[in-house]
């Protein structure tokens, strides 16, 4: 994904504001790296001490990535750090947003293809790839990073890869009249959603038939999107999801609830222009529209919620969710913290300061430039021609 640059689609009063967040962000990170620890570079979620030092989701590439849009190259001491990092197929999972999968997309994105690929190349080694099926950790996350490194290379060993992804995922699901879905481990319940659910497979798998052709693979998708449709509580014309199927609540975000089920639907009706999804787009995008939220985060929080708003005016142009994903955006800025080396906003429970993607600044950086400037959303958009006939 190229530096950002300004958008010219609506008028924003608030775009001094956005902009001055985002230098504010990026000044207060390269004040308190430390590159002289091994264990993290920036202040960051607990989870990174808990998962290792790279990682996507709380660990270094994730504010990375944030700094190489926001200053548009890379420092050199952070390319440095991430470059000497080294990278144990025993100690990372293959995950995209918990491990190599991840760490070797973030590193392409940032100009370290090489590295990336290198990296890559120990996904399918590791023990825990098969483990489990989800996008955030699981087959269809590095299944998906498959296809992006295809689409980088052209080289089919991706391709290749990300079909045995696929038909672990198709082989492995449970089937029934609302769709096909999946179990993590011994757990009772489906989990539902993008990030953990059968929203976020159905995706890779839509990729996969877009990639492949392959119509066994759209009827998986099909059927795993069916499922978390049919999951979804009606609140009037509003559509929500819980946490895991039949479970009473529910959650706006993308981690966990209707924010990651909603980008999903649009991406359907993007690539398969069937109005269905649209409709129930349009009912899950509400509850994105209605809801505040006590954390300004990328995973449950506002950002959340304002990057599923903007991936709808992406898809269908409609300038109200653009206003109110930017909404959402000045929302974010209720929780900025204001520091004499520049802007921070607080982590998990707002305990502490920290700059990692998933709970932390860089996350909510990265939503305030697509606020800014909307554009395909790293992670959810590959570049593909058209798509395969059916």
């Amino acid at each position: 994904m190229p530096p950002m640059n300004e958008a010219h689609s609506a008028p924003l009063p608030e775009a001094d504001t956005f902009r001055d967040a985002i230098r504010g962000l990026a000044r207060h990170m390269m004040s308190t790296m430390d590159t002289q620890r091994a264990d993290r570079l920036f202040p960051a979620d607990a989870m990174a001490f808990q998962t290792n030092p790279l990682n996507l989701a709380y660990g270094a590439c994730g504010t990375a990535l944030f700094l190489h849009d926001a200053l548009g190259e890379l420092p050199q001491a952070v390319r440095e750090w991430l470059l000497a990092q080294p990278v144990d197929p025993t100690l990372y999972p293959p995950g995209l947003y918990s491990g190599i999968a991840g760490v070797a997309w973030s590193f392409a994105e940032m100009g370290l293809l090489e590295r990336g690929l290198e990296l890559f190349d120990l996904v399918p080694r590791s023990s825990l790839a098969f483990k489990a099926p989800d996008i955030f950790e699981g087959v269809a996350g590095w299944g998906l990073a498959s296809l992006a490194f295809h689409l980088r290379t052209r080289d089919a060993k991706f391709l290749e890869l990300a079909c045995r992804a696929g038909e672990h995922l198709l082989k492995s699901a449970e089937r029934g009249d609302a769709g096909l879905w999946w179990r993590s481990g011994d757990e009772p319940s489906a989990r539902l959603g993008f990030a953990l659910g059968s929203s976020g497979v159905a995706f890779f798998l839509l990729n996969l038939w877009r990639a492949t052709g392959e119509a066994r693979y759209l009827e998986g998708a099909r059927g795993a999107m069916d499922f978390d449709i049919a999951q979804g509580q009606e609140r009037g014309d509003t559509l929500l999801w819980g946490v895991t199927a039949g479970a009473l609540g529910h959650r706006p975000y993308w981690l966990r609830g209707g924010a990651g089920v909603t980008s999903a639907l649009i991406r359907f009706f993007e690539v398969l222009k069937e109005e269905r999804y649209l409709d129930v787009a349009r009912r899950a995008a509400r509850g994105c529209e209605a809801f505040f939220s006590a954390a300004p985060h990328l995973f449950e929080g506002l950002a959340s919620m304002g990057e599923s708003l903007l991936d709808m005016f992406q898809v269908t142009g409609e300038h109200r969710y653009l206003e109110l994903a930017r909404q959402k955006a000045t929302q974010t800025l209720l929780y900025r913290i204001d520091r004499p080396e520049g802007v921070a906003f607080p982590g998990r429970y707002l305990v502490r300061i920290s700059h990692d993607y998933g709970v932390g600044g860089a996350g909510i950086g990265l939503f305030l430039h697509r606020a800014l400037t909307p554009q395909p959303r790293r992670f959810h958009d590959l570049s593909f021609g058209e798509p395969p006939r059916r």
